[in-house]
Parts: C-alpha cells; structure tokens; sequence
C-alpha cells in the first residue's frame, strides 16, 4: 500500500468522508462521530451516547462539553439532560465565517514576511503534493510575456481555462497538446474554449507548462508511477529540453484546431517559430525577422534583422534555424542551444516586409 499524503483527501464512504470533514473543522475523531450520531438518531442522553459509542462517560462529557462550547450541539435541561446536533449547514458556515477572517489576518501577515523571489531564478524546485503542483504549474501562466506551450489532460486543461484565455488577451501565444479521450476530448475542450488558436491531440504525455522558455513545471500525470512528485523548473537548459519535447510531439499530434495569430510573431520557442514561419514561407508570403541573442564565436550578445530566406526544421536530423539575410550577409540563426549556426537566439520576431 502507497504511503498516505498528510492532508491528502480519502475517497472513502459518504460516512468516512464526513468524519474527515469534520476533524478538518476542529473536531476529534470522538466528537465527529458523536455528532454524527446525534444527526443520525436525534437528542440523546449522556449515558445513551456512551453505550451507543462504547465509551467511557467521562469521555462522553468531555466531547460533549467541547461541542457544546464551540456551538455544535444542543442541550435540553431535564433529568438526564439531553442532546441534539445542529443543522450541519450552520454548522459549516460558523467555520467558513471564522475562517475567513483568520485566513485573511493570516494571509496578510505571511505575505508581509515573505521574501521577494530574486531577480535571478534557477534551479529545480520539488513539490510533493500533486494538488499543489497543478496549481503551481497553473500560476506559470500568470507571468508568461511572449509564448507558452502546456500539455495535459482534459481535466488539467480545463483548469487552465481562465488562465489561458488571460494570456491569449496579453498578446501570448499559447499551444496546447492534450491526449486524454482523445480527438473527443480535444473537441469538448474546443467547446468551452473558443479562443483558443492552437489545439492538437497526441497519444498520450505528462502535465506540462512551460512559459517564455525560462520557466516551466512538469507533473507526469500516469498514476502508476511510483513518483508523483511536480518539478517546478528555473534553469533554461531543463526548459528547453521540456520543449524540444513539446515540438517532437506537436509535429506528430492531430490538428484539432490551426489558426494564425496575427503578425507580427513574437516566440522566445525558436522551433515553434520556425514550424509557424515555414509554412507561410510555402505560402510565398515575403518575411522579416528581428532577433535577439548572442555570437556563436565571442558570446558577445547581437541584435540582427533581415530578409527570411529560409526556416529549416528537421526534427528527427536536429537541425533547426532560420537562414536570414542580413545587410552584412547570410547568417544563420538557430535557438540558445545553436552550435554549428552564426548566433544562437532567444528572441524572435517575425514580420512581413511592408509591415512592422
């Protein structure tokens, strides 16, 4: 048997799964159940509950008096005294309502001493609990700038909805790859998402979202897995090969929906980039290109512009690059991992040549 999370849900019965509500509001394991009963077979007495329970009296009247202070029971004078539960639905509001406020006094004071996260992000980061890394990958979406690649489930992408639709509105290009039901799957998705631009279907895969090329996360999504740990990632060289394996998946995925977002482009995903420009190029629309990065030879950082003469991408072969002609000649442009190319890139913008 896998080891229990603390704090993780059980998907146990209806009665386990109220007991557990119950501790998360305060109450042991005692006053949960004697609650319950009360619920169940309505005001009892003291001595009543105890038998009924199996417990000692003075077990009985110390659960009963918590409950009772904290207002989760009633009591009917008499001899014996009796008791009854109150509405559960008053019960969860009194806890929402104390917690309300002490999240808010508490939030606000975690967040006064938090330290600011430095300007200088690397690393990979480990976050144990599954819940929480979805969420965290989610928050990645939040400060994407430029582009961003996610791939999940039906489930995960639908989580990501209001937040995908929120970067499309700031100007980033967002693809998404998802895998479970399938092309139906996809096209529910495609129902409750109509902006989306760029949607395709692969066999399967992990949860992933990668923004900007710098930061990413990654959930393998199997539950068969003995690891279920999420990686929050801050280290280019981890980003790009979560990209590299977004594109191997991408060129071989079903096209679920293909739309063009308006030129000019903007990518910091150089392969993503050369997959969009090439096929505009087979359309012999006449391209520019910006960039920004660094001289393979020197590591001197360049900015150069020219005409797109061709985007080569051969995945399977590696290669990858933008053939541009510049004022000074033809050079080569390939991504941050560039080798054999004149300047290695890390930010592009593709334009037509009678616009900017």
């Amino acid at each position: 048997m896998g080891e229990k999370i603390p704090g993780a849900l059980d998907s146990g019965s209806p009665r386990d799964t109220a007991v557990q509500l119950l501790r998360f509001l305060g109450l042991t394991g005692l006053e949960a159940e004697l609650y319950l009963l009360l619920l169940e077979r309505g005001p009892m007495s003291a001595p009543e509950i105890s038998d009924h329970l199996v417990k000692h009296r003075p077990q009985i009247h110390v659960a009963l008096t918590r409950l009772s202070s904290k207002g989760y029971i009633e009591e009917l004078g008499g001899r014996p005294k009796k008791f009854r539960a109150v509405d559960p639905q008053l019960l969860l509001n009194i806890f929402l309502r104390d917690f309300d406020v002490l999240a808010k006094k508490a939030l606000g004071y975690m967040q006064s001493i938090a330290k600011p996260a430095p300007e200088e992000r690397f690393g990979v980061w480990v976050v144990r609990e599954p819940e929480i890394a979805k969420n965290r990958l989610a928050e990645l979406l939040d400060g994407a700038t430029t582009d961003a690649l996610i791939m999940g489930d039906v489930k995960f992408i639908h989580m990501l909805s209001e937040r995908i639709e929120n970067a499309i509105k700031r100007g980033v290009r967002v693809y998404v790859l998802t895998y479970s039901l399938g092309e139906r799957g996809a096209k529910f998705i495609l129902e409750d998402m109509p902006f989306l631009k760029k949607l395709r279907v692969a066999i399967s895969g992990d949860l992933v979202v990668v923004v900007d090329s710098e930061r990413g996360g990654v959930l393998k999504a199997r539950p068969t897995l003995p690891t279920r740990h999420g990686y929050l990632i801050e280290e280019r060289t981890l980003t790009d090969y979560l990209s590299h394996d977004f594109m191997n998946r991408w060129v071989n995925a079903k096209v679920v929906v293909d739309e063009n977002y308006d030129l000019p482009w903007k990518f910091t995903f150089h392969r993503i980039a050369l997959y969009e420009t090439k096929k505009l190029l087979l359309e012999n629309r006449k391209l520019r290109l910006r960039v920004k990065g660094y001289e393979i030879d020197t590591g001197a950082r360049v900015e150069i512009e020219g005409n797109i003469l061709d985007a080569v991408l051969d995945v399977p072969a590696g290669f990858a690059h933008f053939k541009v002609e510049t004022s000074s000649g033809i050079v080569r442009v390939g991504g941050l991992d560039a080798i054999v190319e004149e300047v290695a890139g890390e930010y592009f913008e593709i334009y037509e040549e009678s616009k900017r």
